[in-house]
């Protein structure tokens, strides 16, 4: 699986040569970073030193300002040595680009210290409260689902906001110190990723630091198009104030500096599909090794139809979803250099491409569990740790079948099965539902 398929375009090569270079050394921790449900530490200083759980920091903030394609991929290598590892480079280091879309307080104060950081989130309330009070917001309550939180030097609380107006969804940063870790994080999978439980206990959070939800993910620069237009100026033009508040520096057409300006919906939402193929690839280039004979006689595999079979179509599955991989990575950023907002066709095909990827790669490596017998589910198996892994990640909400389909169904319905590559119907993009964003 490492040789087949080259990395998507416009993807830093250093970047991914240096996710190569630490892979082993993941990989001999896994274990270790299963039993004991959270990254080692020296791996989160790794990501750290390393720069990839930055990659998404803006430039104005001292990030490298990368494209999705080499988050994406940075993750997806990763994860073929440690899943959970994977996940923290394009989940958790996604929100990096998060924390610079806040307010520009809230960024400001975020960064204060640089890039070096790790920002979770909690986007999951149990019984989280955010009300609005004089000056500001009070938060209690419970959160589920942060990632990597032991190591967390920032919590960004996604949630709706009880007021006595209408109802809003705000994003509320707190500092490490202002919660309490709870573990309930006893899963079968996707344990090292440490995502445990918050408490908040009744903290005021200033007013201008708290970012509504359409604020942060909308759209952070003015829509224009063509050469010379404002979109274009470079850092400190005086083309004129941009819309969304705590926008960085502009940057011209083709820079991958984009993920602080798109809607970033979509980039939020498919950041999984790295992790989930890479993690994959994994299975299926552990499980390939073992047919090897240590001694290097004549593998038994080679007599055995089987398993020959099986292997073949879970290569191909895979290759499939390498092709989905791609086309996801392509349409993101070339909308992301293009300074534009994805079109309802682009988003539908999205959610669509990245709820399939996680199928095939679900199939794929159930058929080599299935080869592989008894011996897979030891917990010692590597190819067991992921397949466990795997089983949680396609769990995740931004890749269920469920709640994807209905948005591309609309779409093909609308248009009249006019919806193969390039073909689309013209004058009605924009009337496709956003069925899957009212599910969130």
């Amino acid at each position: 699986m490492r040789g087949e398929g080259a990395p998507p375009h416009d993807t830093d090569g250093d970047v991914c040569a240096q996710v190569e270079a630490l892979a082993g050394t993941w990989r001999g921790r896994a274990a270790r970073a299963e039993r004991e449900r959270t990254l080692p530490r020296e791996t989160v200083d790794e990501l750290l030193d390393s720069g990839l759980l930055s990659l998404a920091a803006p430039t104005c903030h001292g990030g490298p300002g990368s494209g999705w394609p080499t988050l994406a991929e940075a993750a997806r290598r990763a994860a073929r040595a440690c899943p959970s590892t994977g996940w923290t480079i394009g989940v958790v280091g996604g929100h990096a680009a998060l924390a610079g879309r806040l307010s520009p307080e809230a960024s400001g104060l975020l960064f204060a210290k640089g890039v070096r950081q790790v920002f979770s989130t909690a986007s999951a309330p149990v019984d989280g409260r955010i009300t609005r009070v004089p000056g500001g917001f009070e938060v209690a309550g419970r959160w589920r689902f942060c990632s990597a939180v032991d190591h967390a030097n920032w919590i960004v609380l996604n949630g709706w906001c009880e007021s006595p107006g209408a109802p809003e969804r705000v994003l509320v940063p707190l500092r490490a110190d202002q919660v309490t870790v709870e573990d309930g994080w006893h899963v079968s999978g996707m344990s090292a990723t440490g995502s445990k439980n918050i408490l908040v206990d009744g903290v005021f959070v200033a007013d201008a630091l708290v970012t509504s939800f359409d604020t942060c993910f909308g759209e952070r620069w003015p829509n224009v198009s063509g050469p010379g237009s404002e979109a274009e100026a470079g850092p400190g033009s005086e083309a004129g104030p941009r819309t969304g508040a705590g926008a960085g520096p502009r940057t011209g057409a083709g820079s991958t500096d984009y993920l602080g300006g798109v809607p970033y919906l979509h980039y939020m939402n498919s950041v999984v599909v790295g992790p989930l193929l890479g993690c994959a690839e994994g299975a299926f280039d552990h499980y390939a090794a073992s047919l090897s004979p240590r001694d290097g006689g004549r593998p038994r595999a080679l007599d055995d139809l089987l398993v020959q079979d099986g292997l073949t179509e879970s290569a191909a599955e895979l290759a499939c979803a390498r092709h989905l991989y791609s086309a996801v990575c392509a349409t993101l950023h070339s909308a992301g250099v293009g300074r534009r907002a994805l079109t309802s066709r682009e988003g539908a095909v999205i959610s669509r491409d990245r709820a399939y990827l996680a199928r095939l790669c679900v199939r794929a490596v159930q058929r080599l569990v299935q080869l592989a017998g008894t011996a897979a589910h030891h917990d010692a198996s590597v190819v067991a740790r992921h397949w466990r892994d795997l089983q949680m990640m396609a769990a995740h909400r931004d890749v269920s079948w469920a709640l994807n389909f209905p948005a591309y169904a609309a779409l093909a319905i609308e248009s009249g099965g006019a919806t193969t590559a390039g073909s689309g119907a013209p004058g009605r993009d924009d009337a496709v539902p956003a069925v899957a964003e009212a599910h969130r």
